[in-house]
């Protein structure tokens, strides 16, 4: 898991080389004017999904995905991501392999803000949440990328 300010995204390029599709579609699609939806990047293996959402404070589950990495950035709003320890996705409710998700319960080992001008990536098998409220009300728009492993 990676969690960094958005002006440093270049510099883990050399960890994840496709992070260039992610930094491309930053840079170049307007994506805080784009409505919610799923969207393609000319690298076949980067798609991304706007979304907008208002946190809960509800008990939500962990996801993990075993075939893809996650880079999520918080165009707007604030929210709470926590990470938990990987060898408990072994203990996963269940894993869609069409979706490739999987979800169980644990308890958070860290937390971090999500707001605008910052980025969480989350690397197959890492276990994460996100969408967390921090006690805002306010919406959140968020971009999510997938990268194929």
């Amino acid at each position: 898991m990676i969690f960094d300010i958005l002006g440093k995204l270049e510099m883990y390029i050399p960890s994840l080389p496709k992070l260039r599709a992610v930094i491309d579609a930053m840079d170049h699609d307007d994506v805080y004017d784009r409505e919610k939806g799923s969207y393609t990047t000319p690298d076949p293996d980067v798609t991304y999904e706007i979304t907008t959402y208002t946190p809960s404070s509800s008990d939500k589950p962990f996801v993990f995905h075993k075939k893809h990495t996650t880079v999520e950035i918080v165009l707007s709003g604030t929210e709470l991501l926590s990470t938990t320890w990987r060898e408990l996705k072994n203990e996963a409710l269940a894993y869609d392999s069409k979706t490739d998700t999987g979800v169980f319960t644990a308890e958070p080992i860290s937390v971090f803000q999500g707001t605008q001008g910052r980025f969480a990536i989350f690397f197959s098998g890492e276990p994460y949440k996100s969408g967390v409220s921090d006690g805002s009300t306010a919406p959140v728009k968020k971009i999510t990328f997938t990268i194929v492993d």
